[in-house]
């Protein structure tokens, strides 16, 4: 996948579709690290020096605190992870108006959701054959 751009066919949207809702939790669990540096958290918290201290050299190189080199590896390391699924959800976020029809709308909901096909079925109380033929439709419209 060339950067920034993403090719949006029927499995892809299928895909994006069924991979969802963990991607929403993994941008979630990414960000609260991020959250954590804009709140004056214990990451890049520095510690002032006064008297001698002050004057002595200052160590040069990185880190050799494990917790400091874990959270930046989190926060960045994958940033480029992050960025491609917010395109694909983002995708899949505009493309939602474009279906029509409740029992369409009801299945794209409960997939987006997490829900399994068996379990849309039995909560609709349609046959699982029912489901797939909706679910087929829903990506008709939403390639439109």
């Amino acid at each position: 996948m060339n950067q920034g751009q993403i090719i949006v066919t029927k499995e892809n949207l299928l895909q994006w579709i069924e991979n969802y809702r963990w991607m929403v939790e993994t941008i979630e669990e990414a960000r609260q690290p991020v959250a954590k540096v804009d709140n004056n958290s214990y990451i890049g918290a520095k510690t002032a020096m006064y008297g001698i201290e002050a004057t002595l050299p200052k160590a040069s190189g990185g880190t050799s605190d494990p917790v400091f080199a874990e959270v930046q590896r989190r926060v960045y390391a994958l940033n480029y992870r992050i960025k491609e699924y917010e395109q694909k959800i983002t995708e899949v976020q505009n493309r939602i108006p474009f279906v029509e029809g409740d029992r369409e709308v009801e299945v794209l909901h409960r997939l987006l959701n997490g829900d399994s096909m068996r379990a849309i079925s039995k909560h609709m109380k349609l046959s699982s054959t029912t489901i797939f033929r909706v679910r087929n439709n829903i990506l008709k419209q939403m390639k439109k």
